[in-house]
């Protein structure tokens, strides 16, 4: 806390800094031996996760290394049909901060463009479909209809998300369950730049959302529909904006400049390379903040490993061998993928 209020401090105007109730405050919390306690403890965490390699283990690591594996056939698929993709999110976090996974993450992000994206959602079931010891362990969804290979006795809203119905790409590998999402990105016109767009496209996400569950509108009309009352395009912008059927709320429904992600550039993830935008220094303080390589004071996953835990009964020889035999078929596929 007193932390965060050093920095809060030091971003003030002069005149405010030397105003004396400002000065007050900021010696009644120096003062406060608690909080001193916690910047403390706040600031040699910091140090080491800054500065000293952190990896996960046990099942946390396991669902990593097998997430893995589904990213570098994703990236397989990609490279063969020509689609470009970039890691995103928490992955494209952990490339640039850890050179891997952040050591609590539990899942894969990517994104790409429309034009990429509505190709990719052709090929990569097709591409599925002809890997006969793969196909039956996948599910492959855009949740626009229900699951229709889930895992039994389990509820795919909750596994996946939680509980919200989400549209973007999704695969999973059933047992033991990881999975990636795949984020549509769309080229913006100028003249959808407007104070109000954060709050009508959150809106239209919604209805986007409502009218598909009831009926009203296929999943391809409301797209169309919203998009085109977002300013969305096919052809290049100077900027880039996440999708109508991407997560919603005003803190997704950001802006990228196109030069910060394009021409694509390559970065390790776990000793192998995968696409990230051109310019990660300035793209990811626009997700995260400046202070995107210092720890988070709130570290979230998607209690991935509880549920594996639960398809195993807790049972750690099963759990290490249900990862075993998946990871060897993934990077055996993998390995002879055409």
């Amino acid at each position: 806390m007193v932390f965060i209020l050093s920095k809060l401090y030091g971003m003030l105007p002069e005149n405010l800094k030397n105003h004396p109730k400002v000065i007050e405050m900021v010696q009644r919390f120096n003062n406060n031996n608690k909080f001193r306690e916690l910047e403390s403890h706040y600031r040699m965490l910091d140090l080491i996760f800054s500065s000293c390699d952190i990896k996960a283990t046990g099942t946390m690591r396991q669902i990593q290394l097998l997430s893995l594996e589904l990213l570098k056939l994703f990236d397989n698929i990609c490279k063969k049909h020509d689609i470009k993709y970039w890691i995103d999110y928490g992955t494209l976090l952990g490339a640039v901060r850890h050179r891997g996974f952040v050591p609590w993450d539990d899942d894969i992000d990517v994104s790409m463009l429309r034009e990429d994206y509505n190709k990719f959602m052709e090929v990569f079931p097709q591409e599925i479909e002809k890997i006969d010891a793969l196909k039956d362990h996948l599910i492959i969804s855009r949740l626009n209809k229900p699951h229709e290979n889930f895992p039994e006795n389990c509820n795919e809203q909750d596994i996946l998300n939680n509980g919200t119905f989400i549209l973007f790409f999704q695969c999973a590998f059933k047992k033991p369950f990881v999975h990636f999402d795949v984020f549509p990105k769309e080229y913006i016109l100028d003249e959808g730049l407007t104070e109000e767009r954060n709050k009508n496209q959150t809106e239209l996400q919604v209805e986007f959302r409502e009218k598909i569950e009831d009926g009203t509108w296929t999943f391809d009309e409301g797209l169309e529909i919203q998009s085109a009352k977002m300013k969305f395009t096919y052809d290049e912008t100077s900027q880039i904006s996440d999708a109508i059927d991407g997560p919603h709320n005003n803190i997704h429904n950001r802006i990228y400049p196109t030069e910060y992600i394009f021409p694509l550039k390559t970065i390790t993830f776990e000793e192998y390379e995968f696409n990230c935008p051109n310019d990660y220094e300035e793209y990811l303080p626009l997700i995260y903040g400046p202070e995107y390589m210092h720890i988070p004071h709130i570290a979230l996953d998607h209690n991935t490993t509880g549920f594996v835990k639960d398809q195993y009964d807790n049972n750690k020889k099963e759990i290490d061998k249900g990862f075993e035999e998946s990871i060897n078929l993934l990077k055996e596929i993998n390995e002879n993928f055409q």
